[in-house]
């Protein structure tokens, strides 16, 4: 069997960054929109599938995968990536397309949306942030001290997986290309600023969710949310709020299944996000 190689580029995204992105396949749009402390390697075991139907286009968000990350300040937060997605999209003239955002990709997803419901035909979320709301006292500000020590804590390739592996219900299914990675990534002083003030913007984000919430009742995009029914790091049991704010969301629950279902049960994914796709 022939290995699959996807082609790479890059493009000028906000912030005066370059955004690196993979591509394979041919026919109507997909973007593939990676969570925090990932690339476009978390899509390595669904993008051939996607592939032999859409033109599918797995982005590096700036600071991760191949992509530099700008040394501006708006760098880093929920926001600032949604512009990047914007940017990207009218760089790779993808006009109406069909998306998929993992973790924090998915928040970065929901605002473009917000911005721009007319750039999307059907959005995937998969077990999104934004649904998770974190303390937003001294003990939240606490929190995200704790954040951004832990993230910036040295660590040998064994520790970086064993930790990655907690994201998932089944561990043998942890992938080696994001253990390369971060790995990597933690080897690099410079990664480590950006990833730690990356994390902080978005856990800072999440401190009072209502506004973000009160926009999402007039989107009106039709949305598939997959969530692991044993994700430890957004539980399950906020899905009820995803579905509360977003009541014509469609909502799936894989069972046995952690952070990351893409990866750990991708046979499952590709089939139910191509049902879910094609639907009239």
């Amino acid at each position: 069997m022939q290995a699959f190689s996807p082609s790479t580029g890059s493009v000028d995204v906000a912030g005066g960054a370059r955004a690196r992105y993979l591509e394979a396949g041919t026919g109507p749009p997909l973007l593939l929109l990676h969570g925090l402390g990932q690339s476009s390697t978390a899509w390595r075991r669904v993008m051939p599938a996607f592939a032999s139907r859409h033109r599918t286009i797995a982005l590096d968000l700036p600071g991760f995968g191949e992509s530099p990350a700008p040394d501006s300040q708006p760098y880093g937060g929920p926001e600032y990536f949604s512009k990047v997605v914007e940017a990207t999209t009218s760089a790779l003239g993808l006009g109406s397309l069909d998306a998929i955002g993992h973790s924090a990709g998915g928040l970065a997803l929901m605002l473009d949306a917000l911005r721009s419901p007319q750039r999307y035909r059907r959005i995937v979320l998969v077990d999104p942030v934004g649904f998770t709301p974190m303390p937003n006292n001294l003990l939240g500000t606490a929190a995200a001290s704790l954040v951004r020590l832990f993230v910036g804590i040295p660590r040998t390739k064994a520790m970086t997986r064993a930790l990655y592996s907690t994201a998932f219900f089944d561990s043998s299914r942890v992938d080696d290309e994001t253990v390369d990675e971060l790995a990597r990534r933690h080897s690099d002083p410079r990664a480590k600023r950006i990833a730690r003030h990356t994390f902080t913007k978005f856990f800072d984000y999440c401190r009072r969710l209502e506004p973000f919430h009160e926009r999402l009742a007039s989107l009106d995009v039709p949305i598939l949310a997959i969530w692991g029914q044993e994700d430890r790091l957004f539980p399950a049991s906020d899905a009820a709020s995803l579905a509360r704010v977003l009541p014509r969301a469609r909502l799936e629950i894989f069972e046995q299944c952690g952070h990351c279902p893409q990866i750990e049960q991708p046979e499952r994914f590709v089939s139910a996000v191509e049902e879910f796709l094609s639907a009239s």
